[in-house]
């Protein structure tokens, strides 16, 4: 089985019906799904049942990858204030610009038990690199 994800997909995940990031949709389409794809276990391509939730997972990932792109645009954020009306400001103005719905940490989250070993674990090696007073006296 292959990972399968619709530009319609990620335009309804999305929130959009306009057909102006067609193009930028089915981009990030080609760009994620093979990178999706290769941190799966084997036996879970293999799994047709799994299609469902491995599709609607990188749905999300894909969705939120481009809404946190829509969101870094210059201008995004940007507002004004007239009377006591302030006109332009995202909602998401103090949200995580990487994610800012929170979609891509869900669908990942729905991948989680799927994903090779590798990835599974955690990808944080900051444990590893820590200095202590320890690490420090022989040098």
């Amino acid at each position: 089985m292959a990972v399968v994800v619709t530009r319609d997909a990620v335009k309804r995940t999305a929130a959009v019906s306009s057909s102006t990031s067609d193009a930028q949709i089915d981009a990030l389409i080609a760009d994620l799904t093979p990178v999706i794809e290769y941190t799966l276990a084997p036996e879970v391509l293999a799994d047709s049942a799994l299609e469902a939730v491995i599709s609607r997972a990188a749905t999300e990932i894909i969705a939120g990858e481009f809404l946190a792109q829509r969101l870094r645009e210059q201008g995004a954020t940007e507002s004004f204030e007239a009377g006591g009306v302030r006109v332009g400001e995202s909602p998401q103005t103090r949200a995580d610009l990487s994610d800012p719905y929170g979609l891509m940490q869900r669908g990942w989250a729905r991948l989680a038990p799927f994903l090779k070993p590798v990835y599974a674990q955690s990808t944080t090696r900051d444990r590893e690199r820590q200095v202590t007073e320890q690490n420090i006296s022989g040098w």
